[in-house]
């Protein structure tokens, strides 16, 4: 179990590791005399002529300013006594414990990966050019103060089987299982589309296959709609192009709009671009690998879908997605999405430095 000391002896030590590693560096530099640092510093005299005799420094893994910082190579830069594994190269459980007992408000998250194309893409450079064309956007269609004209459309993909939670066994138990609908389970790809004020358009969707079938759109959202891509679910042109037309186009206000979309090459169709410049829609594409920082719904909305997704598949496999999307697809989600990109209020600076 790990083991955090408590001082038995309250009057003894009261000095700091600051104070005492200022007395020492005194004493060693000349400026002053055992007796002198011992008053100056309020430090015992025997306790610095014990530290000048055994060529220690202050038994103080690292001060609590200092933590912040890489420990072990702090720690051997300085010469400074400590107990990280040298062939691992890290900590022990027992110091990150009390390390986290010290900082409270440090905490263990899970991190989300990144790859590494997006980690170099993201640069403030390509950031700044797209806000600097949103804003002439904006600036030409007047569109600062009207969010119900600015929209993000994307895709996300969905499993149709439900993932097994988490039971209590006996320890030792060699099967631990949960019910799923299948081993494997097909994907399908959700479209969904949100302006700035957080309203959203009925969910599409797309399903690997040639065939469809009535009972495929049942349980789905009101006024959603269903295709059939014979080579996978992944979207595609026709698809983007028909969801202009069909679903997009009989909702959107009249006038200028802006749709927001990634750089997919299905979004860049010659006749789709056509349609949405004859039909006043503006089409803008995000820079390549930044969508995790300026994509609406990639900030607010797929993670609590797919949560709620999950949720609802575990609890039954009927009308998933109409249980789930009612979750996700709220005002406060929508606002909360255009908010956190920066693209709606207009807000270029709100893209941290470390994105």
């Amino acid at each position: 179990m790990p083991t955090e000391y408590k001082r038995k002896c309250l009057d003894r030590g009261k000095w700091s590791s600051q104070q005492l590693s200022d007395a020492l560096e005194a004493i060693n530099n000349g400026t002053m005399g055992v007796n002198e640092a011992s008053r100056t510093f309020q430090i015992p005299s025997r306790t610095l002529r014990r530290r000048i005799t055994s060529k220690k420094q202050p038994w103080v893994l690292l001060h609590c300013l200092a933590e912040k910082k890489k420990r072990r190579l702090f720690a051997l830069a300085l010469k400074i006594r400590h107990n990280f594994n040298e062939e691992k190269e890290m900590a022990g459980y027992d110091w990150l414990n009390s390390f986290l007992r010290r900082n409270p408000e440090l905490a263990i998250r899970r991190a989300e990966g990144v790859s590494l194309a997006r980690a170099e893409g993201t640069t403030r450079e390509r950031v700044a050019d797209f806000f600097k064309l949103l804003q002439h956007i904006f600036e030409e269609n007047s569109l600062f103060d009207k969010p119900g004209r600015i929209y993000n459309m994307d895709e996300t993909g969905c499993q149709l089987n439900n993932n097994p939670g988490y039971v209590i066994a006996s320890k030792g138990s060699k099967l631990v299982s949960s019910i799923t609908s299948g081993e494997r389970g097909e994907t399908i790809t959700v479209i969904a589309c949100c302006n700035a004020e957080g309203n959203f358009l009925p969910p599409s969707c797309i399903m690997k296959g040639k065939r469809k079938k009535p009972e495929y759109e049942d349980g789905m959202p009101p006024g959603s709609f269903l295709y059939m891509s014979a080579k996978s679910a992944y979207i595609n042109a026709e698809i983007f192009k028909d969801w202009l037309q069909n679903q997009f186009l009989p909702r959107k206000p009249d006038g200028k709009v802006v749709l927001i979309v990634d750089g997919h090459s299905s979004h860049c169709d010659i006749d789709a671009l056509e349609f949405a410049e004859k039909n006043d829609i503006i089409i803008l594409s995000l820079p390549s690998h930044t969508t995790h920082f300026l994509q609406p719904l990639d900030r607010a909305v797929f993670k609590s879908l797919k949560s709620a997704y999950s949720t609802a598949c575990n609890n039954w496999f009927e009308q998933l997605l109409s249980e789930a999307w009612g979750k996700a697809a709220t005002c406060k989600n929508g606002t909360s999405a255009f908010r956190s990109t920066g693209i709606f209020p207009f807000n270029p600076e709100i893209i941290p430095e470390h994105a």
